[in-house]
């Protein structure tokens, strides 16, 4: 595939080569390497302030320059099985003061980065596996200054020499084809000829170089070559390379092109259900790369200040709802548009997804229960979806408020009538029969892995509040 060539933007790979002790080569690795999209950008001059924050991690309003908080995610990486971190430089060339003064929101992201990796290599010194890592600078600079082309080669510069130039950082990045991977992220709808016009200048000799883009079932860049960042479908697409699937990316919500996160095509986090139909791509291709999407972004658009002529387009984090974080929560404090979090769920979903993929536990069944989301319930017929990943079970119970109120049920969906339920809060319950699990997916705790096998359920609380007539 042509476009493949063209989009990596330093050559052909070469050869790949015998991975020296400690690092981690790609080629040689059986399997898919999970990856995490990772944000250090918790500073003064970045999203240090939470200000629009969909939710509180449960850590508290951190700071990235806390060791211990990266020493607290390396520990939750390791328990998951992450074996690399994707870090966010893709604003560098929008940001003010210009990268090249190292001022600012630039040099904290600058001091941020180097201190996780100074933190990584303390602890494989102490015996600790951290996930390798990979920086994704971003080619666009919003028409602020020109040449971006040649700014961007000063960035990839300054990084060989700050960072890839350090004997102590040698083994903590991910290789690929034997070089260190870089990513380069660049959001356009351009043909692959166009865009080998437009990146033909990086220049990038020390590096594997994979080019990024979002939206991908819109502009279709994958057929460049192109890795995603993320896309505006849950069934989102897999890039290959010479024959292989090479790349996709997982996520528990997402928006298309349009008006972000308010679009009526929007998908929200419906309770998990999209994030496991969204890792159904993966088991079904096995690309050697998986980037989950994403651990902890925190930031977006104060009301009013939303991208677009009308200041209404929202892109980033919304709510709770219509955001894409999975770091851990705190359940009940308030954010910037709402109230609550969502726990420990989407650690301990991931946990278990991940488990069954990777076949430590084959035998498992995962459950999601899918309520259309409004805050409150006013319909008398509440549709109910549900989704499944793993062996396949024989029916399904469904329980209200611990009462069973249907039984034997098959297929993935049920239509559940309210008209005999007090107004007030109600607590459904799905369990998948004829299955098990290892893994409690309850929000309120850190899931580890049972000795026992445990039943197969799914649970969500709704408020029930009747139209009057």
């Amino acid at each position: 595939m042509a476009g493949a060539v063209v989009c990596r933007g330093a050559g052909d790979d070469p050869p790949a080569a015998t991975a020296p002790s400690g690092i981690l080569e790609a080629t040689q690795y059986p399997g898919s390497l999970i990856g995490l999209q990772y944000e250090t950008w918790f500073t003064p001059h970045n999203a240090g302030s939470y200000a629009t924050a969909e939710a509180i991690p449960i850590l508290g309003k951190y700071s990235s320059y806390d060791v211990s908080v990266i020493r607290k995610h390396e520990e939750w990486f390791e328990d998951l099985g992450i074996n690399w971190l994707l870090l966010d430089w893709s604003n560098m060339l929008w940001s003010q003061p210009e990268w090249e003064k190292h001022e600012g929101a630039t040099r904290e992201l600058e001091e941020t980065t180097d201190l996780l990796f100074k933190t990584y290599s303390q602890l494989e010194r102490e015996g600790k596996h951290p996930p390798k890592l990979v920086i994704m600078l971003g080619l666009q600079n919003g028409g602020r200054v020109p040449n971006d082309i040649q700014r961007i080669n000063g960035i990839i510069a300054w990084t060989k020499a700050n960072f890839l130039d350090k004997p102590e950082y040698k083994n903590l990045w991910l290789y690929y084809h034997g070089k260190p991977l870089l990513t380069i992220l660049f959001n356009v709808g351009l043909s692959c000829p166009e865009i080998k016009a437009r990146t033909n200048g990086i220049v990038a000799p020390d590096w594997t170089v994979r080019w990024m883009g979002s939206q991908l079932q819109a502009t279709h860049v994958e057929s460049c070559g192109f890795w995603s960042w993320m896309d505006g479908t849950i069934r989102q697409l897999v890039t290959s390379n010479e024959g292989n699937y090479e790349e996709t990316v997982v996520t528990p919500s997402c928006f298309p092109l349009g008006h972000g996160w308010l679009d009526p095509n929007a998908t929200g986090r419906d309770h998990g259900a999209p994030y496991l139909e969204s890792w159904e791509v993966a088991f079904e291709s096995h690309p050697k790369f998986i980037q989950i999407h994403q651990w902890n972004e925190f930031a977006g658009q104060t009301e009013g200040q939303g991208y677009g002529p009308t200041h209404d387009i929202y892109g980033d984090e919304y709510n709770l709802e219509f955001s894409d974080d999975l770091e851990p929560t705190e359940l009940e404090p308030c954010a910037y548009r709402g109230c609550g979090g969502w726990g420990y769920y989407y650690m301990n979903l991931t946990k278990a997804i991940l488990s069954l993929y990777q076949e430590v536990t084959p035998d498992i069944t995962i459950l999601t229960l899918s309520v259309p989301f409004q805050p409150v319930i006013k319909e008398k017929e509440l549709p109910l979806d549900w989704e499944t990943l793993g062996n396949n079970p024989k029916s399904y119970t469904l329980e209200v408020d611990g009462r069973v109120v249907a039984d034997k049920l098959m297929g993935n969906s049920y239509t559940l009538s309210l008209a005999a339920f007090a107004p007030g809060k109600h607590r459904l319950t799905l369990i998948a029969r004829g299955v098990h699990t290892y893994f409690d997916l309850s929000p309120a705790q850190l899931t580890t892995r049972s000795s026992q096998p445990l039943p197969v359920t799914s649970e969500i609380e709704i408020t029930y509040s009747p139209n009057k007539l």
